[in-house]
């Protein structure tokens, strides 16, 4: 029988009890080839193991939690690579946790939808979307490795909003190899033919260890000019204004009163649960993360363990360095009284090296209130972050 490990912790939480989960479903169709987070293609026999796991920690958890939850956001991996039966069977686990106010987000991706699985959404509650486009250049999905084409991705919204989801959010991504910025902006107008409520367009990276970092090391393909890629941001910026998306965060736009609530919470370093295989929670002033390992996850709780890998204390000007950075990306910045609340000292006060040098260079903005990155400095804005934290 599995203990709640933070039971008798939760009335000395530095921050409030989470109100959130993130549920990892590891599965994939297929492996993309720029992805680095933990997926393994989808497993039968695996993934029916893997559900009732999910449930065993979460339930080990729920004294934890502070109910409603505000948000829960199941990503992967692929959730729709489950099939309609087990994903309706993994929400119906955490269903009970939520009410109609809750912000209940599944990732899916093109090609991995149908009726039973749009079924299974509905009936779980859930009510905001997420689909992983990336590109509506065939040439471009085919060099990152991914599975639909440009119309599976028109048609599988089609049949989500049939089935009553109407809170949709796209990922494109900008700087793939051979990408042009005329191939990026139709990409953009064919996201926003869509009635989409949230778009996020993010720059392609190219992580160790993964097929297109090892194209990249051969010379078989080479990385966008940085130049181009920040014309590419723009272009975003500009199509997502004029379809009446607000700039909210670094990669991020979205309808007024659409924002990811799920999202704005990492961004604001709250506490939240993880659940699944390589997910990480942030409770109690500590984070930790699971077993990157589906086999060897579910063969801990199947034993009554936990599957916990790693753990980190976050306290001091560490977790005032983090948070001020997470703070930054959104485009109003750092709420100064809040921080000041949270760790007993202004954000310039704490940091006055990096960020005296940046007000002096424009590239942070200060108000009464707020600090925030300066417009154009947003592309940059891991520069300045990576100061914030040299100086922690």
């Amino acid at each position: 029988m599995l203990m709640p490990p933070c039971k008798e912790n939760c009335s000395q939480l530095s921050l409030p009890p989470p109100r959130a989960v993130y549920l990892h479903v590891p599965f994939c169709r297929a492996k993309c080839r720029y992805c680095d987070f933990y997926s393994l293609e989808f497993r039968d026999d695996l993934a029916k193991a893997f559900v009732p796991a999910v449930k065993a920690e979460l339930q080990t958890h729920l004294d934890c939690l502070e109910l409603p939850l505000t948000s829960v956001f199941v990503g992967g991996g692929t959730p729709t690579a489950l099939g309609g039966k087990l994903l309706g069977i993994l929400l119906s686990a955490v269903a009970p946790l939520t009410n109609p106010q809750t912000e209940f987000t599944v990732e899916v991706n093109p090609a991995t939808v149908d009726e039973a699985v749009a079924d299974a959404l509905v009936s779980a509650g859930v009510n905001r979307v997420n689909l992983g486009v990336q590109s509506f250049q065939p040439a471009e999905l085919r060099l990152l490795g991914r599975i639909h084409t440009p119309s599976q991705a028109d048609s599988t919204i089609e049949l989500l909003q049939a089935a009553g989801i109407t809170n949709l959010g796209m990922d494109l991504i900008y700087g793939i190899p051979g990408q042009s910025l005329s191939s990026w902006r139709n990409s953009l107008v064919r996201a926003l033919e869509h009635p989409l409520q949230h778009l996020s367009c993010y720059a392609l990276s190219f992580e160790k260890a993964t097929p297109l970092a090892a194209d990249l090391a051969a010379g078989d393909i080479a990385e966008m000019d940085e130049v181009l890629q920040e014309t590419c941001y723009l272009a975003a910026i500009e199509a997502a204004r004029r379809a009446g998306l607000e700039h909210y965060e670094i990669s991020n736009f979205a309808r007024p009163g659409c924002q990811c609530r799920h999202n704005l919470l990492y961004w604001r370093n709250e506490s939240y649960l993880g659940i699944g295989p390589a997910a990480t929670s942030y409770v109690n002033g500590f984070r930790r993360t699971n077993l990157p390992d589906a086999a060897a996850y579910c063969r801990a709780l199947s034993s009554g363990d936990l599957p916990e890998a790693t753990s980190e204390h976050l306290t001091g000007r560490k977790a005032m360095a983090e948070t001020l950075m997470l703070n930054l990306r959104l485009t109003q910045g750092v709420d100064r009284k809040a921080f000041k609340r949270r760790f007993g000292q202004g954000p310039i006060a704490a940091f006055p090296d990096s960020t005296s040098r940046y007000i002096e260079q424009a590239a942070l903005l200060v108000s009464p209130s707020h600090i925030r990155l300066a417009p154009q400095a947003i592309f940059v804005a891991n520069t300045v972050l990576a100061e914030i934290l040299a100086e922690a």
